[in-house]
């Protein structure tokens, strides 16, 4: 199984580990050339989870030393961090879900220095000294490249960072609800909370005698379903569900199966008869993973299944029309014709529509996530994935 989008990523890694962010076509400019703003990380994390799940179900040999280079790159750019004892006895009272006067809240807690230590046990990405720029998604998603690179190649040179990381995402956490945004916030976020659902879930499921997370999921699984289970998001979908289906591989909770039959019924319900001209691989992912439940638990015969197999051909369909192809310069619409020599270099690489004219990392790595997922659960044939 070799996917293009591996071999452009293989390719034009840099010395410093990362990959260039992306490219608008239409303006002829690299996004990103110079900096590494605090989401360009997280969606360096992001592919390299996609690049370590791809590595662990085809043991392709060129992506271990890439995944290394992630891994390397994400230390370097971590920053310390911990909880005082007075920290964590006040986050125990769920003060930190109080709906209101956040605002006061939080600058009382930073005042009191009550957010975060910039010491401990704990580590986050940040692309600085900034701990506002230090996301939980960074943290999440490091967190899972190195579990999913470790089960796969038995490397386990990664173990100290793998603690950190996942100490820096414990710290993160409100009891009784999701992650912190960053060590300066009180708030949640959805694709965070879902990132780190993620992480955590694949962590217990390759240390399973950690009692201590063991424990911490317990809370977070019930925590999350009860948050989202009631109130949808669209941005938690994907990563939620992709967590949920990861709990229910381990745990065979009928709680979690009936979490993702709502989401993915509710989710399948705002998409139906509204076809988009988007990128919907991160979409995909989801109901791949929610398929992949529903065959664990024999139902993927039943109406839900059937409905998510059909949206899923449909939009791979499209998504894979989206991939730049070797030697390809130019775009063609109805009404406009882009000449666009830069895109050869990209050839792999998933645009963000069909009308658009620009491609980004986290784009790619939805696509090759999407397609890794349908492949192990073996729900798309060879000629429809982009797989060669």
């Amino acid at each position: 199984m070799i996917l293009p989008a591996v071999g452009q990523w293989l390719s034009t890694q840099r010395p410093d580990g990362f990959l260039p962010y992306g490219y608008d076509f239409l303006a002829n400019e690299a996004r990103e050339p110079d900096t590494l703003s605090a989401a360009n990380l997280t969606r360096q994390a992001a592919t390299a989870a996609a690049l370590a799940d791809y590595f662990a179900l085809t043991k392709d040999p060129r992506a271990r030393p890439a995944i290394q280079r992630f891994l390397r790159a994400f230390g370097r750019h971590a920053l310390p961090i911990g909880k005082s004892r007075g920290q964590v006895l006040l986050e125990a009272t769920r003060i930190l879900s109080l709906p209101v006067g956040r605002y006061k809240l939080r600058a009382a807690l930073a005042r009191l220095g009550l957010l975060y230590e910039t010491k401990g046990p704990g580590a986050i990405p940040a692309p600085g000294a900034d701990y506002g720029k230090a996301y939980a998604g960074a943290a999440a998603l490091a967190l899972l490249t190195e579990l999913r690179y470790t089960q796969a190649s038995r490397d386990n040179q990664f173990a100290p960072l793998r603690q950190a990381w996942l100490q820096g995402l414990i710290a993160l956490r409100i009891p009784g609800d999701g992650f912190r945004q960053f060590p300066t916030s009180i708030d949640t976020n959805a694709y965070m909370d879902g990132q780190g659902w993620l992480a955590l879930a694949q962590y217990h499921h390759s240390f399973p005698n950690d009692h201590g997370v063991t424990a911490l999921l317990a809370d977070l699984d019930m925590a999350l379903m009860r948050k989202y289970g009631t109130a949808f998001r669209a941005e938690f979908y994907h990563w939620g569900t992709m967590a949920a289906a990861a709990r229910y591989a381990d745990t065979r909770d009928p709680r979690l199966l009936a979490f993702i039959e709502q989401q993915t019924r509710t989710f399948l319900s705002r998409v139906a008869g509204r076809p988009s001209a988007d990128n919907t691989c991160a979409s995909v992912e989801g109901v791949a993973d929610a398929l992949g439940a529903l065959q664990r638990a024999r139902e993927d015969h039943g109406a839900l299944a059937q409905k998510a197999m059909e949206w899923v051909m449909i939009e791979m369909h499209k998504n894979t029309a989206l991939q730049i192809q070797p030697g390809q310069g130019e775009l063609v619409f109805a009404g406009a014709r882009i000449i666009a020599p830069r895109m050869a270099a990209y050839a792999g690489a998933f645009r963000s529509g069909v009308y658009a004219a620009d491609t980004q990392i986290d784009l790619t790595a939805h696509c090759v996530s999407a397609m890794v997922k349908l492949r192990r659960n073996g729900l798309v044939p060879r000629r429809t994935d982009g797989v060669r």
